[in-house]
């Protein structure tokens, strides 16, 4: 299946892509170099212009629909340009996808948590590799947002629960409720905010998380991802935060997340630990 994205350079705190048939360029705080090949960045349909507050606009020089679908993966996502420069999809979780399927050919049947779930990427590979899951992200429209994409991906009669929610408070409730799973994912944010305005940061509460998370499989998962994009948190700090708290013998792999770029150079896109059970 032909993949509609495409990471053409970057450079110049800006990144150039094909989205869909449409040439976008976005602000890129990683891209703190030259741009491979200027000459690309030239005749871009809409640009990105992040402001002093955190959000920016649009500026437009074709037409582009609000919403749109995109084959990337093996899997359909809805597309679209919103206010804070997100587009629905973020193609260097592409990796950990493909570990996700390669799990699900030797343990299919594993309940998953997935938290901060955003529009639903993992939670669409690990239904596509036959696991079941929990879906848990915070903001209602991202977790709509996923649902589409589970429609789209022909996925939404598999076995999902879609659930909005502070990350910390549902954990506390499915150990009450004495929860059990087999896998756990996570993109934790620097910041952010829960369903009921709760505050999210990640020096202050992702120890706390993963102790809890631990309680969920008894030390033991069968895997977990963890990636993260915030300072400070390198590939082997995330490593030593999960090999300090699982019990079990197991793989883990460190790396940094990227997307390849037309001309060849890898663009840096954030870290990731991946925990495999023996």
């Amino acid at each position: 299946m032909k993949q509609s994205y495409e990471l053409l350079d970057s450079g110049d705190f800006s990144k150039l892509e094909i989205v869909g048939g449409f040439k976008l360029i976005r602000s890129s705080p990683s891209s703190a170099y030259g741009k491979e090949n200027p000459k690309l960045w030239n005749d871009a349909d809409a640009r990105y212009v992040k402001n002093d507050t955190g959000s920016g606009s649009w500026s437009f020089q074709k037409k582009i629909p609000e919403s749109f679908s995109i084959d990337f993966a093996g899997l359909q996502f809805k597309i679209k340009l919103t206010p804070f420069g997100h587009i629905g999809l973020f193609p260097e979780q592409k990796t950990n996808w493909d570990r996700i399927r390669e799990i699900g050919k030797k343990k299919s049947k594993l309940e998953v948590l997935n938290l901060f779930a955003y529009s639903g990427g993992s939670t669409l590979a690990c239904l596509d590799a036959g696991m079941s899951v929990c879906h848990v992200d915070a903001s209602k429209g991202m977790v709509d947002w996923a649902r589409e994409n589970a429609a789209l991906s022909n996925l939404a009669d598999k076995p999902i629960r879609w659930i909005v929610d502070d990350v910390l408070k549902f954990i506390q409730r499915e150990i009450k409720r004495k929860k059990r799973y087999q896998g756990l994912i996570l993109d934790p944010p620097s910041f952010g905010r829960g369903s009921k305005g709760e505050v999210w940061k990640i020096e202050d509460h992702l120890p706390e998380l993963m102790d809890a998370l631990m309680e969920l499989c008894d030390h033991s998962p069968e895997f977990v991802i963890l990636s993260c994009h915030s300072q400070g948190y390198s590939p082997l700090t995330l490593e030593r935060i999960l090999s300090s708290r699982i019990k079990t013998r197991g793989t883990y792999s460190t790396d940094e997340l990227f997307i390849q770029e037309k001309s060849g150079k890898k663009y840096p896109s954030g870290f990731c630990s991946f925990y495999l059970k023996s």
